[in-house]
């Protein structure tokens, strides 16, 4: 089953505000240049519409896989050390400012924690301490 990521107001108005404004763009500038712009504008809406729409996150058999977008990230349940509800910023694969933190044995501090954003987090978070059978 693939649970979609909670998507906060404020990034969601980011998005539209960056579609407004790029549409905006390639209305203003000049015809001879409207080309350049769209070489630009297209590639980069097409990449933070695929994030958006695409962050999602999936219990398989042996591991968690989290997906943003291009960005796939698999966290083997054997390999989580800690897990724990938080609020942050951090870059992550997270759409929402209400996140689980996951930090995985073996890795360091940055590459070894993963902050998740599903709908229904605290049953998400659950179901995935149900899977993982060696936390500390």
């Amino acid at each position: 089953m693939v649970i979609k990521a909670k998507k906060d107001f404020w990034i969601s108005l980011m998005m539209i505000l960056l579609v407004m404004t790029f549409i905006f763009s390639v209305i203003i500038v000049p015809n001879e240049e409207r080309w350049i712009v769209m070489v630009i504008i297209i590639p980069v809406s097409v990449f933070l519409g695929w994030i958006y729409f695409g962050t999602s996150y999936q219990f398989k058999e042996n591991a968690l896989i989290c997906r943003s977008g291009p960005f796939i990230e698999k966290i083997p349940y054997d390999n989580i050390r800690s897990l724990k509800l938080c609020q942050n910023f951090m870059s992550s694969m997270a759409l929402s400012r209400d996140r689980i933190e996951i930090k995985q044995h073996g890795k360091g501090y940055i590459s070894g924690t993963t902050y998740i954003s599903p709908i229904e987090r605290e049953d998400f978070l659950v179901q995935l301490k149900q899977r993982c059978h060696f936390l500390d």
